[in-house]
């Protein structure tokens, strides 16, 4: 070899060298800015902004909250959750808000969203309130208000009305979700809605053969109802008697009667006014509906009657669930003045207002002069029979004899006479003290036209009855320690329970009521928990705040066990506890 090609060699050698050097820590950086470490969540945010990284990158930091969540036992505020969240939840909110994604990822971004519950996500939400697509993003929707409703976010107030205002209960979609809107609705119920909750009740409902048209309204205006009640909107007092009055909107007339019953006292002298018949644009709106109902100008001379006193019954069943102490004069006024069918809703809606001497014997008076064929609209039920029923509701013991008597003196068809003996019987049993056994036996041993007795078939409430008050006498501790007890629950031996709260009503005072709320763990049965609670309510003629309070501890708790049983059995308190409170106003 060359003495020239000797030196050239080293320093070719060298030359190639330093090129691979190069060349392998070119390589070596490329692999770990490429890949990184991939269980680092920090790895997967920076991958977010790389279109051909972006969906695997949301998958993963999903999957690593999904993670967190089941070690820290759902806690979202957990020592695995909370760190977590702190590094990935305000980019993935921004890529929701502002990145081109496809329809796929960007739901699945939604709901993470949704499921982390952190403020922090909100802007994301509302985005997809505000790109609501009717029949098509449905679920994106679902999965925003579930969020922004437990945020109770005031942010999305004006795009969550825009979804419920959009929103087609009718169609099929639609229906899905309306459950979810409702509740958020109900959640962040904001302020700014009002004058638009009122403009919504306010929308005619002409053609009820539109089915789809009248369920989206009926959705609406349930729902707009509602929340105007927990509003306590006085601008709604006089929009919500309406729904009350049109037989167009009776899908919506309890909601707005609750509603009313909320708002409470600002309510009572508009309604006065138009049991009075003051409110002459409310009453000629009711007569007008009323016929309108009835067929128009092929009403015959009855529904057109009926038309024009419709509007005395819908203001007395406004008056009677408020409950408020100053209802009972003008209802007893009315109730002087009206005939048959208005006489009879007066004297019923009289056993919901605070128990007088007065208003007893008024609901005695209209009782006996109501014919024992008279039959209630719309379904026909003999008003002897409605009547009877709800003289329950004075939890008075002196009406046994009274019932008793016009039970046997009952004259008339004989399916009308057997129905009103029936069901004296059973609210004589219910109230009667243990010195009134004779009498109301008198009454159940009365004929029937078929040979047997009145009471026959109620010899099994009879006889519980009887032993019950043998057991307990007068003594009303004994009748309270009844309600809690196994037979109290059972199907077949409930009467046990019913009775016992009936007696408490009966023998009760003020008292009581912690005692009831104290023994409600122990009650099962939703008819022995529906009179127990009935029993609070009538023992508290000035309402009571602190008991409401109670009572709706006792709700809420049942709505966060969601036990289906345990909120359907507590159904009952909500209207007890509105109107406790809006005695108290």
């Amino acid at each position: 070899m060359s003495r020239s090609a000797r030196s050239i060699l080293p320093l070719l050698r060298s030359l190639l060298l330093g090129a691979a050097t190069a060349s392998s820590m070119a390589l070596s950086a490329g692999v770990i800015v490429g890949c990184g470490d991939e269980n680092d969540p920090e790895t997967h945010v920076k991958r977010l902004d790389d279109p051909a990284t972006l969906t695997a990158s949301v998958n993963r930091l999903v999957q690593f909250f999904e993670d967190a969540m089941t070690r820290d036992n759902k806690d979202r505020n957990g020592p695995t959750v909370k760190p977590l969240l702190d590094k990935i939840i305000e980019p993935m909110t921004q890529k929701c808000v502002t990145g081109d994604l496809d329809e796929r990822t960007n739901s699945k971004l939604i709901k993470f969203i949704s499921d982390t519950r952190d403020p922090r996500g909100e802007a994301c939400l509302i985005k997809a309130l505000k790109d609501y697509k009717p029949e098509s993003t449905e679920e994106d929707v679902r999965w925003s208000v579930r969020a922004l409703g437990a945020m109770k976010s005031e942010k999305a107030a004006e795009p969550l009305m825009a979804v419920f205002s959009k929103l087609q209960h009718g169609k099929p979609k639609g229906s899905t979700i309306s459950r979810d809107v409702h509740d958020a609705m109900v959640d962040i119920n904001s302020k700014s809605w009002e004058d638009g909750l009122i403009t919504m009740i306010g929308r005619p409902i002409n053609d009820p053969k539109d089915v789809g048209t009248m369920r989206n309204e009926l959705f609406w205006q349930i729902t707009a109802a509602e929340l105007l009640g927990w509003q306590r909107s006085e601008k709604a007092v006089v929009p919500l008697l309406k729904v009350v009055l049109s037989p167009f909107k009776a899908d919506a007339a309890t909601t707005a009667i609750l509603a009313l019953t909320k708002i409470g006292k600002p309510a009572i002298q508009p309604t006065i006014a138009l049991l009075q018949g003051d409110q002459k644009e409310l009453v000629e709106y009711s007569k007008v509906e009323n016929l309108k109902g009835a067929g128009g100008d092929k009403a015959n001379a009855e529904q057109k009657k009926a038309a024009e006193t419709a509007h005395v019954a819908a203001a007395a069943l406004v008056l009677a669930t408020i409950g408020r102490q100053e209802s009972s004069q003008p209802l007893l006024a009315a109730l002087g003045k009206a005939e048959d069918v208005p006489r009879a809703i007066i004297a019923r809606e009289l056993t919901k207002v605070p128990r007088t001497p007065e208003t007893l014997a008024a609901f005695q008076a209209a009782y006996e002069k109501t014919p024992a064929g008279l039959e209630m609209p719309p379904a026909g039920i003999n008003a002897r029979v409605m009547l009877a029923e709800a003289a329950s509701n004075f939890f008075d013991a002196s009406l046994v004899p009274w019932l008793v008597k016009t039970g046997l003196e009952a004259r008339g068809e004989e399916d009308d006479v057997a129905q009103i003996r029936d069901v004296s019987l059973q609210t004589a049993l219910k109230l009667m003290k243990p010195d009134q056994i004779a009498d109301v036996d008198r009454l159940a041993g009365t004929r029937t036209s078929g040979g047997g007795t009145v009471g026959k078939s109620m010899e099994k409430e009879i006889k519980i009855a009887k032993e019950l008050l043998g057991a307990c006498g007068t003594k009303l501790e004994c009748y309270v320690g009844k309600l809690g007890e196994p037979a109290s629950q059972a199907k077949e031996t409930q009467f046990q329970g019913i009775k016992s709260a009936y007696m408490a009503g009966v023998l009760g005072t003020p008292e009581v009521r912690q005692q009831i709320i104290d023994a409600m763990p122990k009650v099962s049965n939703a008819a022995v928990r529906f009179v127990s609670v009935s029993v609070i309510d009538a023992l508290s003629p000035k309402g009571d705040a602190e008991v409401a309070t109670k009572l709706q501890k006792i709700v809420d708790e049942g709505e966060a066990s969601k036990d289906p049983e345990k909120i359907a059995g507590n159904a009952p308190f909500k209207t007890v506890i509105y109107r406790l409170t809006a005695r108290a106003q």
